[in-house]
């Protein structure tokens, strides 16, 4: 290729207009093709043969579809005519290749849901996403409101809401402001990470399980969802923790964090220990980040009653340690609130 013919196609390049952003008729997010309901408001989603691209459209949930289509790769509905092509082709006109069905070996386009050939459910390796929805195992971001897919909550909120009643009355009580954190079911291990402090996620075996709604103890998802704040709570106001009474209180968090996953916490339990003279349970003494996730779930779970902790810190003959830890929190939070 000569110098000219070279410089024409890298103009020729950056002369290509970009794809237009598609957005939701009812609340202008942004979406992406084939998605079946919006994430941001939850609207029901309609793609019609708007650009002429196939000249067809299924007659049941109106989506593009291909006259050589047997079934609608969108709704699953059958709509074989004269016109549909007896052989599974590879890429009909209006669509793109992407994989092959396992059944009749005909061309998919992601991401449709069922083959347009046979009609068997696909399935897909959702790995642009961020995580899977608590509802239908399918992939999500974190900021999505609504399953793109099912059209369920995507953050799973709606499986635990007595938990979360309970969580945000013991907080009013408490008199702890809000920091607008955000609760998720993920799939794997409960925690929070640093550079997210206010995403809160639960690991959803606690919800979704084999067990039966009936046979959930709501106390100890209450208890799991307080420690996790406690995290949250700590990394929202990282900078707390440069003062000197809060590295005399609970010790210097910055530590090497080396706790493993498998241990095993009570979270149902609302009475202190006994076993740990300077820690409220034996989990708390693993780290110093445990001591203040550990301390704050008491706090909030006993509704910040002092008095009442004190005297129970008294009997089972606790040590200063104790005591100071949690008035530094509820100093703390009561500076949070403009008191004196």
């Amino acid at each position: 290729m000569s110098a000219r013919g070279w410089w024409r196609t890298v103009m020729r390049r950056r002369r290509e207009v970009p794809k237009p952003e598609l957005r939701c008729p009812r609340c202008k997010a942004e979406v992406e093709r084939f998605w079946y309901h919006c994430p941001n408001c939850g609207k029901d989603l309609v793609w019609k043969d708007a650009q002429r691209e196939t000249g067809a459209e299924c007659r049941y949930c109106r989506w593009i579809v291909s006259d050589s289509h047997s079934f609608c790769p969108w709704c699953g509905r059958d709509i074989a005519d004269r016109d549909s092509s007896s052989e599974p082709l590879k890429r009909p006109k209006g669509f793109k290749y992407e994989r092959r069905c396992r059944r009749c070996h005909g061309g998919l386009q992601y991401p449709m849901q069922w083959c347009p050939w046979c009609g068997r459910a696909q399935q897909w390796k959702y790995e642009r996403f961020e995580n899977d929805c608590p509802h239908c195992d399918r992939g999500v971001d974190d900021w999505m409101e609504t399953c793109p897919w099912c059209g369920e909550d995507a953050t799973g909120r709606d499986l635990v809401r007595q938990a979360l009643r309970r969580v945000r009355r013991l907080l009013i009580v408490s008199r702890i402001k809000d920091w607008d954190y955000r609760i998720l079911l993920r799939p794997g291990v409960s925690g929070v990470s640093p550079n997210a402090p206010k995403v809160i996620e639960i690991d959803r075996r606690y919800v979704t399980g084999k067990r039966r709604r009936d046979e959930i103890s709501w106390n100890l998802l209450t208890g799991l969802i307080l420690h996790e704040l406690g995290h949250s709570f700590l990394y929202h106001n990282w900078s707390w923790t440069r003062t000197g009474r809060f590295r005399r209180a609970f010790g210097e968090v910055r530590m090497a964090y080396r706790v493993a996953d498998e241990h095993w916490v009570d979270f149902e339990r609302r009475r202190v220990a006994t076993t740990m003279v300077d820690h409220v349970s034996r989990y708390a003494g693993t780290h110093p980040q445990e001591d203040f996730a550990e301390t704050f779930r008491f706090y909030v779970s006993r509704r910040g009653r002092l008095r009442e902790l004190f005297g129970e810190f008294g009997r089972k003959r606790k040590g200063v340690a104790v005591f100071e830890k949690f008035l530094v929190l509820h100093d703390y939070v009561r500076s949070l609130r403009g008191w004196r």
